[in-house]
């Protein structure tokens, strides 16, 4: 009983990092923008990123973090001038329903406590240094730091390191309510409640596999996707300073979770730079932070003695390959690729959609960002592997399942952006 009241508890600590530093009220309607617990959310993030490169150690600013956070909150709530009657009036269907698919998902965790193969090896040794009070500096001299970077088992550590708290899989719940979030993030349709709570469930439903949570970081970069998916949408609608702020930002921690990340981060960007609504100065503004952003991480594994590039690929030696052995890894990666898809009802259906419109869709925003993804995110696929300096078959049985799973992210939205069109359609005939 005492384990699930702390699963209770630590939702609203997990709350506290979507509801400051800016003012999540709206004015006019006195209700929760939910763009803006996105930015909370993103800002408070790259914030815990650069505190774990100067390896602070967590418990020395937690609680100091977090009571700034709910004194922001607050102080936002009493100069907004609304009651908390009409707050939780306004927002209980969504609450609640955000609420409880966090417990149950953390009541399945909890029942099972099994790791993920990387995990087991990385990751969780990875937060351990870190919920020890330990940095960078320590962690290099641990072997297997060199696979991935860190941010997702720093995130780990921070919540799992929780005064009265200290259990291992609070910090892995982290990663549920990241996952739940952006899940709601995007379905969710303004002055149709129900609708996107529907789809909510089903997306959630849809999605959930317990080995997703096991402490892999894959679902932390799926979680991003289909932020960026939306954003990157919403800004060929209606350009926001603070999207483009917020886009560059997600790439940023993109790029500390995993090797992959700054594959994924580049089609973000890639994506971004061909928006017809963006000028010239904003596109080569943004590539400047973002090459910012490269240059520090690659300064900061510099200044720990960190490796740069530790993935099993080689040039080398793909280009000794014979023509009979290029051509068993590419039938290799499709046969593979094939079969991972059809388990992945989501990248199936985000892929078929993709094709789909070019045909049938004259929403060109739509069309264009989804068929610049489809073909960066294939060709990254079957380079990844192509130049793989490692047992094909054997790579793709133990990988590929999770990058179809990640890549999978950014074609959420897509999917509900078709449902709810369709929607309207139905509704009108």
């Amino acid at each position: 009983m005492t384990e699930i009241f702390k699963i209770a508890i630590i939702f609203f600590v997990l709350v506290v990092f979507f509801i400051g530093p800016l003012n999540i009220f709206d004015k006019t309607n006195k209700e929760l923008r939910i763009n803006i617990l996105n930015y909370n959310f993103i800002i408070n993030f790259n914030i815990l990123l650069f505190l774990s490169l100067i390896s602070l150690p967590i418990k020395n600013y937690q609680l100091i973090y977090i009571t700034i956070l709910l004194l922001t909150f607050f102080y936002t709530l009493l100069v907004s001038k609304i009651s908390y009657f009409h707050l939780i009036k306004k927002n209980i269907i969504n609450f609640s329903i955000f609420y409880f698919s966090f417990f149950i998902i953390a009541i399945n965790i909890s029942s099972n406590l099994n790791f993920g193969w990387d995990a087991k090896y990385f990751y969780y040794i990875k937060s351990l240094f870190f919920f020890e009070g330990l940095g960078l500096n320590e962690l290099r001299e641990f072997e297997h730091n060199k696979w991935h970077p860190h941010f997702g088992s720093y995130l780990w550590a921070f919540f799992w390191s929780l005064p009265f708290m200290e259990i291992e899989y609070f910090g892995r719940l982290s990663y549920v309510f990241i996952f739940c979030f952006s899940i709601y993030f995007i379905t969710k349709i303004p002055n149709n409640n129900y609708h996107s709570v529907l789809l909510y469930l089903v997306i959630l439903i849809l999605l959930f596999k317990y080995d997703r949570f096991s402490g892999l970081q894959e679902i932390l970069i799926f979680s991003y996707l289909s932020i960026a998916s939306k954003i990157l949408y919403d800004l060929e609608n209606k350009k926001k300073i603070l999207d483009l702020i917020m886009l560059i930002l997600i790439t940023n921690l993109i790029m500390w979770i995993k090797a992959e990340g700054i594959v994924y981060s580049l089609i973000i960007l890639t994506i971004f730079l061909f928006n017809n609504k963006v000028i010239v100065k904003e596109k080569v503004f943004i590539f400047l932070i973002f090459m910012i952003f490269v240059s520090l991480k690659y300064n900061v594994y510099l200044l720990y003695d960190l490796e740069l590039n530790a993935q099993p690929y080689n040039f080398e030696s793909f280009f000794s390959l014979s023509i009979e052995n290029l051509y068993y890894r590419f039938e290799k990666i499709l046969i593979y690729l094939g079969y991972y898809s059809l388990i992945n009802p989501i990248f199936l259906i985000g892929v078929i959609l993709t094709i789909l419109l070019n045909f049938l869709n004259n929403d060109k925003i739509l069309t264009k960002n989804f068929n610049i993804y489809f073909i960066l995110n294939t060709l990254f696929i079957f380079s990844a592997y192509l130049l793989r300096d490692l047992e094909i078959v054997y790579s793709l049985k133990t990988t590929l399942e999770r990058i179809v799973f990640t890549s999978s992210g950014f074609y959420v939205y897509l999917i509900i952006i078709f449902i709810n069109k369709k929607f309207k359609k139905w509704k009108i005939s």
